[in-house]
Protein backbone atom coordinates (compact mmCIF):
# COMPACT_ATOMS: atom_id res chain seq x y z
CA UNK A 1 0.00 0.00 0.00
CA UNK A 2 1.05 3.16 -0.89
CA UNK A 3 -0.47 6.52 1.08
CA UNK A 4 0.21 8.86 -1.82
CA UNK A 5 -2.35 6.81 -4.36
CA UNK A 6 -4.29 4.21 -2.04
CA UNK A 7 -7.65 5.53 -1.72
CA UNK A 8 -8.89 7.37 1.18
CA UNK A 9 -11.69 4.62 2.92
CA UNK A 10 -8.38 2.36 2.77
CA UNK A 11 -6.08 5.35 3.84
CA UNK A 12 -8.60 5.70 6.73
CA UNK A 13 -8.85 2.05 8.07
CA UNK A 14 -4.50 1.67 7.91
CA UNK A 15 -4.73 5.26 10.46
CA UNK A 16 -7.11 3.99 12.51
CA UNK A 17 -5.96 0.14 12.92
CA UNK A 18 -2.69 1.87 14.13
CA UNK A 19 -3.54 4.50 16.95
CA UNK A 20 -2.95 7.19 14.75
CA UNK A 21 -6.06 8.98 14.15
CA UNK A 22 -9.01 8.57 16.32
CA UNK A 23 -11.40 5.39 15.72
CA UNK A 24 -13.78 7.31 14.78
CA UNK A 25 -12.26 9.73 12.29
CA UNK A 26 -12.16 9.73 8.56
CA UNK A 27 -9.25 11.11 6.66
CA UNK A 28 -11.24 13.75 4.06
CA UNK A 29 -8.18 14.77 2.21
CA UNK A 30 -4.75 14.26 1.03
CA UNK A 31 -2.11 16.48 -0.20
CA UNK A 32 1.29 15.10 -1.51
CA UNK A 33 4.34 17.51 0.20
CA UNK A 34 7.09 15.96 -1.49
CA UNK A 35 8.08 12.83 -3.19
CA UNK A 36 12.31 13.04 -3.43
CA UNK A 37 15.30 10.71 -4.12
CA UNK A 38 14.54 9.16 -0.53
CA UNK A 39 10.83 9.53 0.20
CA UNK A 40 6.75 10.61 -0.24
CA UNK A 41 5.82 12.76 2.05
CA UNK A 42 2.15 13.42 2.38
CA UNK A 43 -0.40 15.60 4.78
CA UNK A 44 -3.64 13.89 5.85
CA UNK A 45 -6.79 15.84 7.31
CA UNK A 46 -9.60 14.49 8.72
CA UNK A 47 -13.12 15.24 9.12
CA UNK A 48 -12.29 16.76 13.01
CA UNK A 49 -9.59 18.80 11.24
CA UNK A 50 -6.77 17.12 12.54
CA UNK A 51 -3.72 16.39 10.26
CA UNK A 52 -0.56 14.01 10.23
CA UNK A 53 2.48 14.09 8.22
CA UNK A 54 2.69 10.43 6.81
CA UNK A 55 6.11 9.03 5.31
CA UNK A 56 7.04 6.32 3.00
CA UNK A 57 9.66 5.25 0.61
CA UNK A 58 9.36 7.00 -2.86
CA UNK A 59 9.10 5.04 -5.84
CA UNK A 60 11.13 6.76 -8.39
CA UNK A 61 14.72 4.99 -8.91
CA UNK A 62 17.77 7.15 -7.84
CA UNK A 63 20.86 8.70 -9.75
CA UNK A 64 23.26 6.56 -9.42
CA UNK A 65 22.20 3.40 -7.55
CA UNK A 66 25.56 3.55 -6.43
CA UNK A 67 25.22 6.38 -4.07
CA UNK A 68 22.03 6.01 -2.91
CA UNK A 69 20.59 3.98 0.09
CA UNK A 70 17.36 1.90 -0.20
CA UNK A 71 14.65 4.48 0.38
CA UNK A 72 13.31 1.46 2.75
CA UNK A 73 16.38 1.49 4.44
CA UNK A 74 16.14 5.17 5.05
CA UNK A 75 13.24 5.29 6.34
CA UNK A 76 13.46 2.50 8.67
CA UNK A 77 16.89 4.43 10.50
CA UNK A 78 14.63 7.62 10.88
CA UNK A 79 11.84 5.36 12.63
CA UNK A 80 14.61 3.98 15.16
CA UNK A 81 16.45 7.40 15.27
CA UNK A 82 13.08 9.12 16.38
CA UNK A 83 12.62 5.79 19.33
CA UNK A 84 16.11 6.71 20.21
CA UNK A 85 15.89 9.91 21.24
CA UNK A 86 12.33 9.59 22.29
CA UNK A 87 13.20 9.92 26.16
CA UNK A 88 15.71 13.17 25.81
CA UNK A 89 13.37 16.00 26.00
CA UNK A 90 16.61 18.20 24.41
CA UNK A 91 16.65 16.52 21.28
CA UNK A 92 13.01 15.22 21.05
CA UNK A 93 11.12 18.16 21.72
CA UNK A 94 13.22 19.94 18.65
CA UNK A 95 11.71 17.66 16.31
CA UNK A 96 8.48 16.69 14.83
CA UNK A 97 6.99 14.45 17.38
CA UNK A 98 6.91 10.74 16.14
CA UNK A 99 3.50 8.91 16.29
CA UNK A 100 4.49 5.90 15.39
CA UNK A 101 6.20 3.52 12.68
CA UNK A 102 4.57 0.96 10.35
CA UNK A 103 7.09 -1.53 9.65
CA UNK A 104 5.48 -3.47 7.10
CA UNK A 105 4.32 -1.02 4.75
CA UNK A 106 7.37 1.35 5.70
CA UNK A 107 5.29 4.05 6.54
CA UNK A 108 6.33 6.69 9.33
CA UNK A 109 3.38 8.99 11.44
CA UNK A 110 4.84 12.51 12.19
CA UNK A 111 3.41 15.21 13.90
CA UNK A 112 2.33 18.43 11.24
CA UNK A 113 4.43 21.50 11.83
CA UNK A 114 2.14 23.34 9.39
CA UNK A 115 2.96 24.92 6.27
CA UNK A 116 6.19 26.77 6.66
CA UNK A 117 8.96 26.00 4.15
CA UNK A 118 12.71 24.80 5.67
CA UNK A 119 15.74 27.29 5.98
CA UNK A 120 16.52 26.48 2.15
CA UNK A 121 16.46 30.50 1.82
CA UNK A 122 19.48 30.84 3.68
CA UNK A 123 21.28 30.07 0.49
CA UNK A 124 19.56 33.33 -1.44
CA UNK A 125 20.68 35.49 1.51
CA UNK A 126 18.64 35.10 4.31
CA UNK A 127 20.76 35.59 7.68
CA UNK A 128 19.51 33.39 10.25
CA UNK A 129 18.92 35.25 13.80
CA UNK A 130 20.80 34.69 16.77
CA UNK A 131 17.84 32.55 18.35
CA UNK A 132 17.93 30.37 15.31
CA UNK A 133 21.57 29.72 15.99
CA UNK A 134 21.37 28.90 19.38
CA UNK A 135 18.83 26.56 18.90
CA UNK A 136 20.00 24.66 15.83
CA UNK A 137 23.56 24.19 18.22
CA UNK A 138 21.58 23.31 21.29
CA UNK A 139 20.25 20.25 19.23
CA UNK A 140 23.59 19.18 18.20
CA UNK A 141 24.95 19.50 21.55
CA UNK A 142 22.27 17.69 23.05
CA UNK A 143 22.06 14.94 20.06
CA UNK A 144 25.62 14.27 20.80
CA UNK A 145 25.22 14.00 24.41
CA UNK A 146 22.97 11.18 24.24
CA UNK A 147 23.84 7.97 25.92
CA UNK A 148 22.66 4.92 23.77
CA UNK A 149 24.11 1.45 24.02
CA UNK A 150 25.71 -0.78 21.76
CA UNK A 151 22.89 -2.76 20.66
CA UNK A 152 21.06 0.24 20.50
CA UNK A 153 23.48 1.93 17.84
CA UNK A 154 23.18 -1.56 16.41
CA UNK A 155 19.68 -1.28 15.50
CA UNK A 156 19.96 1.77 13.81
CA UNK A 157 22.68 0.96 11.66
CA UNK A 158 21.89 -0.22 8.11
CA UNK A 159 24.82 -1.32 6.23
CA UNK A 160 23.36 0.22 2.89
CA UNK A 161 22.55 3.75 4.29
CA UNK A 162 26.19 3.87 5.74
CA UNK A 163 28.00 2.71 2.63
CA UNK A 164 25.86 4.82 0.17
CA UNK A 165 26.71 7.92 2.48
CA UNK A 166 30.39 6.87 2.80
CA UNK A 167 30.37 6.90 -1.21
CA UNK A 168 28.48 10.04 -1.32
CA UNK A 169 30.61 11.63 1.23
CA UNK A 170 34.38 10.56 0.71
CA UNK A 171 34.41 9.07 -2.66
CA UNK A 172 32.31 10.59 -5.20
CA UNK A 173 33.27 14.32 -4.75
CA UNK A 174 36.52 13.42 -6.29
CA UNK A 175 36.07 11.38 -8.29
CA UNK A 176 37.24 12.36 -12.06
CA UNK A 177 33.30 12.10 -13.67
CA UNK A 178 32.96 15.42 -10.99
CA UNK A 179 36.03 17.50 -12.37
CA UNK A 180 34.82 16.77 -15.92
CA UNK A 181 31.77 18.08 -15.35
CA UNK A 182 32.94 20.90 -12.88
CA UNK A 183 35.48 21.79 -16.07
CA UNK A 184 32.23 21.64 -18.65
CA UNK A 185 30.50 24.00 -16.12
CA UNK A 186 33.71 26.81 -14.88
CA UNK A 187 36.39 25.97 -17.12
CA UNK A 188 38.95 27.72 -15.50
CA UNK A 189 38.16 25.42 -11.91
CA UNK A 190 39.38 22.48 -13.98
CA UNK A 191 42.88 22.69 -12.73
CA UNK A 192 42.41 23.49 -8.99
CA UNK A 193 39.91 20.82 -8.42
CA UNK A 194 41.87 18.56 -10.47
CA UNK A 195 44.83 19.45 -8.11
CA UNK A 196 42.32 18.27 -5.18
CA UNK A 197 41.22 15.30 -6.15
CA UNK A 198 45.23 13.89 -6.43
CA UNK A 199 46.57 15.69 -3.35
CA UNK A 200 47.92 12.60 -1.31
CA UNK A 201 47.40 14.40 1.92
CA UNK A 202 43.43 15.54 1.09
CA UNK A 203 43.32 11.88 0.24
CA UNK A 204 44.80 10.38 3.05
CA UNK A 205 42.46 13.14 5.36
CA UNK A 206 39.43 11.87 3.55
CA UNK A 207 39.99 8.09 3.81
CA UNK A 208 40.94 8.49 7.66
CA UNK A 209 37.65 10.67 8.55
CA UNK A 210 35.88 7.75 6.13
CA UNK A 211 37.04 4.39 8.18
CA UNK A 212 36.25 6.26 11.43
CA UNK A 213 32.39 7.52 9.80
CA UNK A 214 32.33 3.83 8.79
CA UNK A 215 33.70 2.21 11.79
CA UNK A 216 30.10 3.43 13.29
CA UNK A 217 31.27 4.65 16.81
CA UNK A 218 31.00 7.50 18.83
CA UNK A 219 28.23 9.86 19.18
CA UNK A 220 24.80 9.68 17.84
CA UNK A 221 25.04 11.64 14.60
CA UNK A 222 21.84 13.34 12.49
CA UNK A 223 23.56 12.74 9.37
CA UNK A 224 22.19 15.03 7.44
CA UNK A 225 22.02 18.39 9.19
CA UNK A 226 21.47 21.48 6.82
CA UNK A 227 19.25 24.03 6.05
CA UNK A 228 16.76 21.60 4.27
CA UNK A 229 16.14 19.74 7.46
CA UNK A 230 15.66 22.81 9.41
CA UNK A 231 12.29 23.87 9.73
CA UNK A 232 10.48 26.95 11.71
CA UNK A 233 6.91 26.11 13.58
CA UNK A 234 5.37 28.39 15.99
CA UNK A 235 7.30 26.31 18.98
CA UNK A 236 10.68 26.94 17.39
CA UNK A 237 12.68 25.74 14.72
CA UNK A 238 12.31 21.72 14.59
CA UNK A 239 15.02 19.52 12.89
CA UNK A 240 13.51 16.67 9.77
CA UNK A 241 14.31 13.60 8.49
CA UNK A 242 16.75 12.24 10.25
CA UNK A 243 17.27 8.81 7.33
CA UNK A 244 21.09 8.97 7.55
CA UNK A 245 21.75 9.09 11.10
CA UNK A 246 24.31 7.05 12.40
CA UNK A 247 27.20 7.10 14.70
CA UNK A 248 30.77 8.80 14.43
CA UNK A 249 32.87 11.61 15.64
CA UNK A 250 30.70 14.66 16.34
CA UNK A 251 32.94 16.72 13.99
CA UNK A 252 31.01 14.99 11.24
CA UNK A 253 27.64 16.76 12.06
CA UNK A 254 28.94 19.84 13.28
CA UNK A 255 31.37 20.21 10.73
CA UNK A 256 28.07 19.67 8.31
CA UNK A 257 26.35 22.77 9.92
CA UNK A 258 29.31 24.93 9.96
CA UNK A 259 30.24 24.11 6.10
CA UNK A 260 26.35 24.63 5.21
CA UNK A 261 26.70 27.83 7.01
CA UNK A 262 29.54 29.08 4.73
CA UNK A 263 28.02 27.65 1.53
CA UNK A 264 24.92 30.07 2.32
CA UNK A 265 27.08 33.06 2.55
CA UNK A 266 26.25 33.52 7.06
CA UNK A 267 28.30 36.26 8.69
CA UNK A 268 31.91 35.15 9.91
CA UNK A 269 30.61 35.77 13.55
CA UNK A 270 27.63 33.85 13.63
CA UNK A 271 29.91 30.62 12.60
CA UNK A 272 32.02 31.29 15.03
CA UNK A 273 29.63 32.27 18.05
CA UNK A 274 28.19 28.49 16.81
CA UNK A 275 31.56 26.67 17.70
CA UNK A 276 32.16 29.19 20.65
CA UNK A 277 28.36 28.01 22.13
CA UNK A 278 29.25 24.44 21.55
CA UNK A 279 32.68 24.37 22.79
CA UNK A 280 31.34 25.92 25.68
CA UNK A 281 28.84 22.69 26.01
CA UNK A 282 31.20 19.98 24.99
CA UNK A 283 34.72 19.24 24.11
CA UNK A 284 34.91 19.51 20.43
CA UNK A 285 38.20 18.87 18.04
CA UNK A 286 38.32 21.28 16.18
CA UNK A 287 41.10 20.12 13.44
CA UNK A 288 39.02 17.43 13.05
CA UNK A 289 35.40 19.77 12.59
CA UNK A 290 37.87 21.83 9.89
CA UNK A 291 38.49 18.71 7.99
CA UNK A 292 34.92 17.97 8.20
CA UNK A 293 34.12 21.49 6.89
CA UNK A 294 36.34 21.44 3.99
CA UNK A 295 35.26 17.86 2.87
CA UNK A 296 31.29 19.31 3.03
CA UNK A 297 32.52 22.54 1.19
CA UNK A 298 33.78 20.38 -1.70
CA UNK A 299 30.90 17.79 -1.96
CA UNK A 300 28.41 20.85 -1.38
CA UNK A 301 30.38 22.19 -4.90
CA UNK A 302 31.05 18.92 -6.44
CA UNK A 303 28.88 16.15 -5.56
CA UNK A 304 25.84 14.94 -7.65
CA UNK A 305 23.33 16.82 -5.23
CA UNK A 306 25.03 20.86 -5.22
CA UNK A 307 23.55 23.20 -2.70
CA UNK A 308 20.36 25.07 -4.20
CA UNK A 309 23.12 27.87 -5.74
CA UNK A 310 25.14 29.09 -8.10
CA UNK A 311 27.94 31.21 -6.84
CA UNK A 312 30.38 33.17 -9.11
CA UNK A 313 33.54 31.89 -10.47
CA UNK A 314 35.78 33.94 -8.10
CA UNK A 315 33.39 32.88 -4.76
CA UNK A 316 33.73 29.27 -5.95
CA UNK A 317 37.48 29.34 -6.59
CA UNK A 318 37.40 30.98 -2.63
CA UNK A 319 35.60 27.97 -1.12
CA UNK A 320 37.43 25.15 -3.29
CA UNK A 321 41.00 26.76 -1.72
CA UNK A 322 39.68 26.99 1.63
CA UNK A 323 38.36 23.54 1.81
CA UNK A 324 41.94 22.43 0.63
CA UNK A 325 43.05 24.58 3.18
CA UNK A 326 41.14 23.02 5.83
CA UNK A 327 41.47 19.34 4.90
CA UNK A 328 45.63 19.72 4.29
CA UNK A 329 45.81 21.40 7.99
CA UNK A 330 46.79 24.53 7.14
CA UNK A 331 44.58 26.73 8.39
CA UNK A 332 40.74 25.64 10.90
CA UNK A 333 37.59 27.24 10.47
CA UNK A 334 37.77 29.55 13.02
CA UNK A 335 39.58 31.62 10.83
CA UNK A 336 37.54 33.14 7.94
CA UNK A 337 36.86 32.32 4.13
Amino acid sequence: MHVATVSLDALTSFLRVRGWIPKAATVVDRTRLGGGRSASTVRVTTDGGATRILRQPGEAPPLDARHAASPADRLAVEGEFYRLVQPWAAVAERMPTCLGVDRTDHVIALEDLGTASTLTEIYRGRRLTEAELDDLTAYLVALHGVSVTADELGALRSDGVRLARHAERFEEPIAAVRVEALAARVPRLERQVDAIRTDLHIRATMRDLGSRFLGGRGALLHGDFRPARWLPSPRGLRVLAPGLASAGPAALDVGYFVAHLLLAGQPHEAIAAVLQRYRRAAPLDMAEVSACVGLEIIRGRLGVMPVPQDPLPARLEAELDYATRLLRGGATVELPL
